[in-house]
């Protein structure tokens, strides 16, 4: 198993244990007998209705859910005879920061249709992000806004009812589908709950699960944790470091039992091998050691000078082979902790002298959840090297720019893009910008509006240096019409 997949699907749920004494009891959810609404009445809807909600999934995802809520609302108004028509007005309301509005459309498709799986489904998700953001937060479009709720709530006691419902919610779809998503997701709300017994009943069942079975078993170590049951605990998470030896998760975890132990040499050992592995590429093959972890913390942190970083960095460069040299570049783009430096431009411009054979780890730290600045020093590499595959990531990738959150400064793709390839970058930066020159943008009084595209600049900057003949002929053979060509001229300016 990967254990770089390891690592994030373990930290994904989030969850944080705090104290559930309050005994306010301002906020209540509805709640049904699924059993007794239990129906095989779960029409589709026809054709030309998907295709519309369709378009409302499409928005959310490009983070336009306002565009959702009016479209899903319109089918909504019109047609109400197929569960999905509430799903996905449901939905695209919740994830506008309307959740109530959203919970109350969910819950009429489920009193009218019945146990809809899907409706269920779809509460039991709002239940755990109203718990796990709690009265003061909601994530809106890629961004979190704060101070959200207009209606004050007990904090404690809002999360716990949600919660509370979104056990009702999964233990009716584990008891009925048996799906494996579900019981992983109450064996952790019993975990928050501070139910440690039962949640471990629940990931016992996961613990022969190809998916699930790692997270199961690390679950319940940390179950046994919280018990103080520390020689069960190390029991599992040895299990667990027997097929993933290099889980920074997993060593650190031992580490704070050995501690806790009062094995302090053996806890320091398995701490630093955690931090190593949890810093560096999954998919590096330099090993810990002495030397590693030192090179580690020279990177990663202010010890050492930029100069006295770069100097180490050309010195592993003479000194080292090309594969070892790779991973350490690449460790350093990863660790983002030489931003504006200069040792994160010298790892690149190595990486980029090194060329092809470094392109493999080059595409795959790619494809990892790294810094917008990480993507475009990669992009130097990509655009150097000029491999095929790394072009598929790059185009790949282009479309997500358009929609980042205001909070990210996107990263220079479409530049490097031009640099790889002119002709072929020009086409597929025109293709990703067509449908984003609306001229009702242009006509708005909404601010909201200009920031919603935030990050689009980066296409027309990458453009603004070819000649404004070849940017309009290549835009006619993509079918531009003399509005957007008018905007597109607009923008180059």
């Amino acid at each position: 198993m990967n254990t770089n997949t390891f690592n994030s699907i373990i930290l994904a749920f989030g969850l944080t244990i705090f104290n559930l004494a309050s005994e306010a009891q301002e906020y209540k959810r509805n709640t049904f007998d699924y059993v007794n609404l239990a129906s095989e009445n779960f029409p589709e809807c026809n054709d030309d209705t998907y295709e519309t909600l369709d378009k409302s999934l499409q928005a959310i995802q490009q983070n336009q859910s306002k565009f959702a809520v009016s479209n899903s609302e319109q089918v909504y108004n019109s047609n109400k005879d197929c569960f999905a028509v509430y799903d996905v007005y449901g939905y695209s309301l919740f994830r506008n920061g309307k959740w109530f509005e959203g919970l109350q459309i969910i819950e009429e498709g489920i009193k009218k249709f019945g146990s809809v799986p899907e409706l269920i489904k779809r509460k039991s998700d709002m239940s755990l992000e109203m718990a796990q953001l709690g009265i003061g937060q909601k994530n809106i479009d890629g961004n979190s806004v704060y101070k959200s709720n207009s209606v004050e709530y007990e904090e404690e006691q809002f999360i716990l009812e949600n919660y509370k419902s979104a056990l009702i919610d999964l233990e009716y779809l584990a008891e009925n589908y048996n799906r494996a998503e579900e019981v992983f997701y109450i064996a952790k709300i019993h975990q928050v709950l501070g139910q440690y017994d039962k949640s471990n009943e629940w990931f016992n069942k996961l613990t022969q699960d190809e998916k699930y079975k790692y997270e199961a078993i690390f679950n319940i170590a940390d179950n046994y944790i919280s018990q103080n049951k520390l020689k069960e605990a190390e029991t599992e998470l040895n299990k667990v470091l027997k097929d993933n030896p290099k889980s920074g998760v997993i060593l650190e975890k031992l580490a704070d039992i050995y501690r806790k132990q009062g094995e302090k040499d053996k806890a320091n050992e398995f701490e630093m091998q955690g931090i190593y592995y949890n810093n560096i590429p999954y998919f590096s093959d330099i090993e810990y050691s002495a030397e590693s972890y030192k090179l580690l913390i020279l990177f990663g942190t202010d010890e050492a000078s930029a100069q006295e970083k770069i100097d180490k960095l050309n010195e592993v460069y003479k000194q080292k082979d090309p594969a070892y040299t790779t991973d350490l570049c690449l460790t350093i783009l990863l660790l983002h902790a030489n931003h504006g430096n200069g040792v994160e431009g010298r790892a690149t411009e190595i990486l980029e002298s090194i060329g092809k054979p470094a392109v493999e780890k080059v595409n795959l730290l790619f494809q990892q959840d790294v810094s917008t600045c990480t993507i475009t020093y990669l992009g130097d590499v990509m655009a150097s090297a000029k491999e095929e595959s790394s072009w598929e990531l790059m185009t790949q990738y282009l479309p997500y720019i358009a929609n980042m959150p205001m909070t990210l400064i996107p990263p220079n793709l479409p530049e490097k893009m031009i640099k790889f390839d002119e002709q072929r970058g020009l086409i597929e930066i025109l293709k990703v910008v067509k449908p984003l020159l609306d001229p009702s943008s242009e006509e708005t009084d909404d601010p909201m509006a200009e920031l919603a595209g935030f990050g689009q600049y980066v296409y027309y900057s990458a453009l603004k240096d070819i000649k404004k003949s070849k940017v309009k002929k290549v835009a006619k053979e993509l079918n531009y019409t003399d509005k957007e060509l008018n905007l597109l001229e607009k923008k180059l300016e």
